[in-house]
């Protein structure tokens, strides 16, 4: 309140002070206030950061070096290897088998014969320009979806540390007793195996067995291109590559495995792969108890060389005698059937010499065509129900050379 009081009492004073000038004063005042303005308090400046600059629309990221061009050897071969089962010989029989022992023991000559094993994903790189390869190597690639693929060759391919591919069909999987499952096939997945697609069923494609009111472009489009979706869905994985069951196919099964997608297809036909060679007819050598050497050709490179000019139905046939016709150990319902083999690996055969014949039978006549080497007959009269074994000869380089196979005759009716 003293304070307010005080206040009262200075504006008091100052009011009359200003009363008791003269009008001459009061302009005076005035008159100096518009010659001379007070001067302002001028503050001391604070020095100011400079403004960061302002990004430019037309600044350019600069992108990483990329990597110098990839010179790629066009000039390379490979050879791909095709197992089905590794099992003791007391566990298992079938001339597709092959024990642990004699499996470990191909793997260690691919080894000390310096062949390099690849991955399916080098050699489809290698096949588009992005990657060089070895000049000698090897896929390995194991059929069918055996459990034995799991148990037995993996650890064996672990110990070398060697990439491959396993081909499976849908059908078996996970049907339990020999079979693989999903989730063994999920952890090869992980551990970088390349699953591959060996259609549904496994039935020879050139052979449609559609169901009940199905058409025969239906079945084979769930065999191609349905069955490669499933692997995808269930794997979570782009699978690129497809096994023709038997080794077999034709014009319209090919115009399936291209619209599928696949980026490259086996045949069970042996040679040595070139960068050139179409990506849907690419060769394997199969292991055949009855036929050792197609594999001691295989690891010393010099079999057929596959250059991409194959007469268009060179590998639809039977495949380097390991796939015939009927297949090895098959059973067949059929009395009259076509007997057919590719005899390529036995070498240049004179035609002339080219026999076949049939247990029980006797000789057959035969057609052989040396362009193809595919050899064909056909039984004269139906046959009996039993076991039958074929027999075909020839001489090559003057030399007698031989190969055989097996099959079942089943008639359909047993009172037949």
């Amino acid at each position: 309140m003293k304070k307010f009081f005080a206040m009262l009492i200075l504006l008091a004073g100052v009011f009359f002070s200003l009363y008791k000038w003269s009008p001459q004063t009061l302009e005076r005042i005035q008159s100096l206030w518009k010659e001379k303005p007070p001067l302002a308090i001028q503050m001391p400046s604070l020095p100011t950061a400079e403004p960061a600059p302002k990004p430019s629309l037309e600044t350019k990221i600069t992108p990483a070096p990329r990597p110098a061009n990839v010179t790629v050897d066009k000039t390379a071969q490979v050879i791909a290897l095709m197992y089905h089962r590794v099992e003791p010989a007391t566990n298992t029989t079938g001339a597709l088998n092959i024990s642990p022992e004699l499996f470990e023991q191909h793997m260690q000559t691919l080894k000390e014969r310096g062949l390099a094993v690849i991955s399916m994903q080098d050699f489809l790189a290698w096949r588009r320009g992005e990657k060089t390869i070895p000049p000698r190597s090897v896929l390995i690639t194991i059929d069918d979806g055996y459990v034995s693929a799991f148990d037995t060759a993996r650890p064996i391919l672990k110990k070398f540390g060697y990439p491959w591919t396993c081909f499976v069909y849908t059908k078996f999987i996970g049907t339990g007793g020999k079979s693989i499952s999903w989730e063994q096939l999920g952890q090869l997945r992980d551990e970088g195996v390349e699953i591959g697609c060996h259609t549904i069923s496994h039935i020879n494609l050139r052979d449609p067995r559609p169901k009940a009111g199905e058409t025969n472009e239906q079945w084979l489009r769930e065999e191609i291109i349905n069955s490669k979706q499933i692997i995808e869905q269930r794997l979570g994985i782009k699978c690129a590559t497809f096994a023709y069951p038997e080794g077999r196919y034709n014009s319209h099964v090919l115009e399936l495995v291209k619209e599928a997608g696949y980026a490259a297809a086996f045949t069970a036909y042996g040679q040595r792969v070139t960068h050139g060679a179409p990506y849907d007819r690419i060769g394997r050598y199969a292991w055949n108890v009855r036929r050792p050497q197609d594999m001691a050709q295989a690891f010393a490179f010099n079999g057929p060389i596959e250059a991409g000019n194959e007469p268009p139905d060179l590998s639809e046939p039977a495949a380097a005698t390991s796939i015939t016709q009927p297949l090895e150990g098959e059973t067949i319902t059929n009395d009259r059937p076509i007997l057919k083999a590719n005899l390529a690996t036995l070498g240049v055969l004179d035609p002339a010499s080219v026999g076949l014949r049939l247990s029980g039978v006797g000789i057959i006549p035969c057609k052989y065509d040396p362009a193809t080497s595919i050899i064909e007959a056909r039984p004269g009269q139906p046959l009996t129900a039993g076991d039958y074994t074929v027999t075909v000869s020839a001489k090559a380089a003057g030399k007698r050379v031989e190969t055989q196979w097996r099959f079942k005759f089943e008639p359909t009716s047993k009172t037949q």
